[in-house]
């Protein structure tokens, strides 16, 4: 449909010379445009009155003209009471000569000014005001008034200022804990200082003497004494292992992390030669896949390894073809790694506990260990963003999985720059 044409009729009578009505003649006049003016004058007025937001007109002197319902709920001042008076009726002392003398020199220029007011509400009360001053020119583009636009931004100052606060608070606590942190590391190796020294001393004592009296009063010992010297030697043996586990665990988790291009398959490769040196006897058969790249600390990385190929060593130790396989594999739609065995498994019921500290499956007569490996392993893996898991049946040997959060690998089976080793 085409635009609607708006008419204004009005009728002439024309008489003769003798007075007589001759004709009356229509004349219609378009006042389409005007009508549009008036309607969207309308729409202006309706959506001043009903704004959220406080609306003020004034003269180009400043002189208020006009506030709508706004204003006056937000000021407590009626429309009678500020008409033909400054908005400076409002000031609440907060804003500079400058600031006023900056705000004036905007409009009076013809451009539009944005700032912020402290106002002063009829019962003295202060809010907090974001305004925007315009001015508004005639047909000849002299300047005939300024429209000031405020929002009553008082409850999102006093949020915002609330933020900072708890900002800062939290900052000073954030140094507090740091301070306390750094003590407590202090501390903490202070006592591994003494694990390391004072604790190990008399075991070395306890292990050396009872092997000095296995050796030169064998002939003055039955056997039964010989047993309980082997006993109390291999439990002094076990707590040094223990301690030695105990520092390693401590220093994995206070120490500085350093990320780096790390090549997974040789890291295990020197594990495995080294776990084939200290048992040579042994045949297993060993798989590691090539290439396996990611980032990480390399020295973090290689206790990691050591770990979980160390386990699956271990637990491999009462089969006859044992195998070890170390790879990568998708699962969900993202990379991670695992070590395989064949070995004695564990019962799935107890998997939560498997990475605790001094958590064991096994006793010691079955398998040696002293339960902290594999919370080491846990502590590794999440200190690179990543975790670690197990699958596991009794008898049929054992899986543990670990991911990391920083490894990335290319799409449509492209390998990445970190696969590629560069």
């Amino acid at each position: 449909m085409g635009a609607r044409l708006v008419v204004a009729s009005h009728w002439v009578l024309h008489k003769d010379e003798q007075g007589k009505p001759r004709a009356i003649l229509e004349i219609n006049n378009d006042i389409t445009e005007r009508k549009q003016m008036e309607d969207r004058l309308t729409r202006l007025a309706t959506a001043v009155e009903q704004s959220g937001d406080s609306i003020i007109i004034t003269d180009p002197a400043g002189n208020i003209q006009y506030v709508n319902p706004a204003f006056e709920q937000t000021t407590g001042y009626s429309s009678a009471e500020v008409i033909g008076q400054n908005p400076r009726i409002l000031k609440g002392g907060q804003a500079s000569p400058e600031y006023y003398k900056h705000l004036w020199e905007t409009i009076t220029r013809g451009e539009q000014w944005q700032g912020h007011f402290t106002n002063r509400k009829r019962d003295g009360t202060l809010f907090e005001g974001e305004v925007t001053i315009s001015p508004v020119r005639d047909g000849a583009g002299k300047i005939v008034s300024y429209v000031a636009v405020e929002r009553d931004v008082t409850e999102r100052r006093r949020a915002e200022a609330e933020v900072r606060r708890l900002n800062e608070e939290l900052e000073q606590r954030v140094v507090e804990r740091t301070a306390q942190l750094e003590a407590a590391n202090k501390e903490l190796e202070a006592f591994s200082y003494s694990v390391s020294h004072d604790l190990r001393a008399p075991l070395r004592h306890i292990n050396g003497f009872s092997q000095a009296l296995l050796e030169d009063y064998a002939d003055k010992l039955d056997e039964a004494g010989k047993g309980y010297l082997q006993e109390v030697r291999s439990a002094s043996q076990e707590m040094a292992q223990l301690i030695d586990d105990l520092l390693q665990l401590a220093r994995v988790t206070r120490s500085e992390m350093r990320s780096e291009v790390v090549n997974l398959s040789e890291l295990a490769h020197a594990v495995v030669a080294a776990l084939q040196a200290r048992e040579p006897e042994r045949t297993v058969t060993i798989k590691i896949e090539e290439g396996l790249v990611t980032h990480g600390d390399k020295r973090l990385l290689q206790v990691l390894l050591g770990n979980l190929l160390g386990n699956a060593w271990k637990f491999t130790a009462k089969r006859a073809q044992a195998e070890i396989s170390f790879g990568q594999e998708r699962q969900d739609g993202q990379s991670v790694f695992y070590v395989r065995d064949n070995g004695a498994g564990f019962d799935m019921a107890y998997v939560n506990k498997l990475f605790g500290a001094f958590q064991r499956l096994h006793s010691p007569r079955e398998f040696e260990g002293t339960g902290i490996g594999l919370a080491t392993v846990q502590r590794i893996t999440n200190r690179h963003g990543g975790h670690v898991w197990a699958e596991g049946k009794i008898q049929e040997g054992a899986t543990f999985f670990f991911s990391f959060a920083n490894f990335k690998e290319a799409e449509d089976g492209e390998q990445s720059d970190l696969t590629r080793g560069r």
